[in-house]
């Protein structure tokens, strides 16, 4: 159908659904990163430890290679 003119509530949908598309695909791929950040956690036995000294941790980790990532 070449030559046909959407209105602009079809032009709104499709934005819409193209939106609602990409929210799924970036959960799913967050999903996948927290599994991977899981595995990893342990691999390394990190599951064996109390969650709020992991939380601790974590916390420092994260300030520290936020640091290194500036220099």
């Amino acid at each position: 159908m070449a030559g046909v003119k959407k209105t602009l509530s079809e032009k709104e949908q499709t934005l819409h659904d193209i939106i609602n598309d990409a929210k799924k695909k970036l959960a799913k791929l967050q999903d996948k990163q927290k599994i991977k950040i899981g595995e990893l956690a342990c691999e390394h036995g990190l599951h064996h430890f109390d969650l709020d000294v992991l939380d601790e941790e974590f916390k420092k980790l994260a300030t520290s290679l936020k640091m290194k990532n500036r220099s």
